[in-house]
């Protein structure tokens, strides 16, 4: 029987021609989880979408009452002409939710990151496809991922059959992304349905908002999503593009805007300041009484929270302050936050039992009991 991997490479190589690229490690069986997570995914993309929404209209508020303080975390530094200006500048539509978003958990269900709009979609498809031919029993509705996928822009965009432009410059999975346009081909594509142009696209799909905002055509785009002729997957403002959103639902001046539920989503997340950061207590530690603690009690991630790709694309600039070196990571990220740029103490989750397999897990001994 072929691994799961060569059943992979054999699909993509089949479909789109592709001969040498590299492949993830894939797990060789899939894993089952319980009925009862279906309900805390939709629970998750509620209170996903609400946290969006409250992130948006702080980032608005800041601009237009000038609160230094919030503008300093989600725009302080201004890639490609995106200044406080080019942001006032922006019509209503380019303040919405993104309509594609990728979550990026702990094993507890915790939520470190949400990726706008992700990469790796493909997979939903690839993976399930590969199970089954190996062998295993994949539920029937997994496969209905493709008319999901294009139900969503069909939606969003309120036409029946939309033209789409899904710009592939940044995706940190590019041979996934062509994968998932093959298994949509229902929808129309630029570059692949030569009846679609550039000029008159219904959705712009973009793995970066600099790719979207210097692209041929933004400014007819812009003028389009404002009379609703077109949908931005990813908004064309920072916010979504950046790590600095996830410090506002603990953040003092911003956490009452936010639930309980939607903080309980992630890890806690402060930000570096004035030498040192917040805790969850709300009491200051400085950086160097940080480095003195023992390495267990140093269980938090650092990573850089701004919008500029060179350091936010693919897992760049992400670091464990567990190690030795924890003391050079966070004076490194010191000096840079004086320079204005945002850096993140993120709490690591990564080691903490599930909630949702535990509860599995019981309910899978009750009924075993039950046998005997």
């Amino acid at each position: 029987m072929n691994t799961i991997k060569e059943l992979a490479i054999n699909e993509i190589i089949n479909k789109l021609g592709i001969e040498s690229f590299i492949m993830p490690e894939l797990l060789k069986k899939p894993i089952r989880i319980g009925d009862n997570r279906k309900d805390i995914f939709v629970l998750h993309n509620q209170l996903i979408n609400e946290f969006f929404s409250i992130v948006s209209k702080i980032a608005q508020t800041a601009i237009k009452d000038d609160q230094k303080r919030i503008q300093n975390i989600l725009f302080s530094e201004a890639p490609a002409g995106m200044t406080i200006e080019y942001h006032k500048g922006l019509p209503e539509c380019c303040w919405n939710n993104p309509i594609i978003y990728r979550t990026d958990e702990s094993l507890s269900g915790k939520i470190y990151e949400i990726q706008s709009p992700g990469s790796g979609w493909g997979d939903l498809f690839l993976l399930p496809y590969c199970y089954k031919n190996a062998g295993y029993s994949i539920p029937d509705n997994v496969f209905d991922f493709p008319d999901l996928y294009v139900n969503n822009i069909i939606q969003s965009t309120k036409n029946p059959n939309p033209k789409v432009f899904h710009m592939l410059d940044a995706a940190s999975v590019p041979y996934s992304m062509k994968y998932l346009m093959k298994i949509t081909s229902s929808l129309r594509y630029w570059g692949i349905s030569k009846e679609v142009t550039m000029h008159d696209i219904d959705c712009l799909i973009s793995h970066s908002v600099i790719s979207t905002t210097t692209c041929n055509f933004f400014e007819d785009y812009l003028l389009r999503a404002k009379s609703g002729k077109l949908v931005f997957a990813i908004p064309p403002n920072i916010i979504f593009d950046e790590k600095a959103i996830f410090v506002l639902p603990f953040y003092r001046e911003t956490r009452n805007f936010f639930s309980k539920e939607i903080r309980n989503l992630f890890p806690f997340t402060s930000i570096i300041e004035n030498n040192g950061f917040f805790d969850e207590n709300d009491k200051f530690i400085s950086i160097a009484n940080f480095c003195k603690r023992k390495p267990r009690d140093r269980k938090y991630f650092l990573k850089y929270g701004g919008p500029n790709t060179n350091k936010n694309w693919g897992s760049r600039s992400v670091f464990r302050l567990s190690g030795n070196d924890c003391q050079k990571l966070l004076d490194s990220a010191n000096t840079l936050t004086k320079e204005g740029e945002i850096w993140l103490i993120q709490k690591d989750v990564s080691k903490e039992i599930p909630k949702i397999i535990t509860d599995d897990i019981d309910e899978k001994k009750k009924k075993k009991k039950q046998t005997f």
